[in-house]
């Protein structure tokens, strides 16, 4: 009996993988499109979010390996497993670290604008980019040199890692959700007394990041912090992989989310998608509305997910 209930909860994991795959896919490659083809939404913190939606990308395509051997009922060990999944572990390794940044973006913004403003776009990504893809490399190269025989009932970045690098992972992503987290939080504040004072730009600014703590704290946050909640427990073996294996839920929730929420959230973005299957005709209907405000408000609301 337990084994026909695992296999059922196997097949419902698949299945709204499968429907997290399509709808994620679609998503970030639109996003990037956009940011890509509009130089008006090529900021600094824009690039970013195209970097981290191109991560979102791989790991997406990352979780269908573990789809298809799930269907087909095959279970591999760690050794055969993590060739299979390590370039999906190096990319969200880097994406975590992306996401801090992004949040950075904006602390750097508010406190030192014109710092940011005359700064190298070049140089910027370039120095964002180098101790994600570090951190990367360290964790795809791990787990080649730490892997062994033992059978992993799903084949994932946590699961085809070794216990040891899988539980360094965890703690790296936890470290990065606290921070990120944690200026969050600041950026409220910041925004929450500027706002109190005078209502304006600053008052919708703070009720949007905390529409983003929210997202965020119940996607990712509760994933890898779930995680990390089993490891500190005793939580291992079977129970552990079970576990491991429905956060995953929470997970994809991330990687597909970003650009519906920057749909629902602006304006700006909301007109540039529309403009792709609309035509053209769509966006200059609205050039005195979504145009004049991506120039006016750029600073603050253009080409952010915050």
């Amino acid at each position: 009996m337990y084994g026909m209930l695992a296999r059922v909860n196997q097949l419902i994991i698949v299945t709204y993988k499968i429907l997290f795959f399509f709808a994620g896919i679609f998503g970030n490659a639109c996003l990037i499109y956009m940011i890509a083809k509009k130089k008006t939404l090529q900021t600094k913190s824009s690039i970013l979010q195209a970097v981290q939606s191109f991560c979102h990308i791989i790991c997406l395509a990352g979780t269908q390996v573990d789809t298809v051997l799930t269907i087909l009922d095959i279970q591999l060990p760690r050794s055969q497993c993590y060739p299979k999944v390590s370039t999906y572990t190096f990319f969200e390794t880097v994406q975590s670290m992306i996401m801090l940044f992004l949040v950075i973006d904006i602390l750097i913004i508010v406190k030192f604008p014109r710092f940011y403003h005359t700064f190298s776009t070049t140089k910027y990504i370039i120095l964002a980019l180098i101790p994600a893809i570090t951190c990367g490399m360290v964790f795809f190269v791990w787990g080649f040199v730490g892997t062994n025989d033992e059978i992993v009932i799903f084949c994932n970045p946590p699961l085809g890692l070794n216990i040891v690098a899988s539980t360094w992972f965890f703690r790296y992503i936890l470290f990065l959700n606290v921070l990120t987290l944690i200026v969050f939080l600041v950026l409220i504040r910041i925004f929450y007394t500027k706002g109190h004072k005078q209502r304006g730009d600053s008052w919708k600014v703070m009720k949007r990041l905390q529409l983003s703590v929210a997202i965020f704290v119940c996607s990712w946050f509760i994933a890898q912090s779930s995680n990390s909640v089993f490891i500190a427990i005793g939580i291992t073996g079977e129970t552990f992989n079970f576990l491991v294996a429905n956060v995953s839920f929470f997970v994809l929730l991330s990687f597909s989310q970003t650009f519906y929420v920057v749909i629902w959230k602006s304006k700006e973005y909301r007109t540039h998608f529309l403009s792709l299957w609309c035509g053209r005709s769509f966006a200059s209907r609205d050039v005195t509305g979504a145009g004049s405000s991506m120039k006016t408000n750029q600073p603050v609301t253009t080409s952010r997910i915050f």
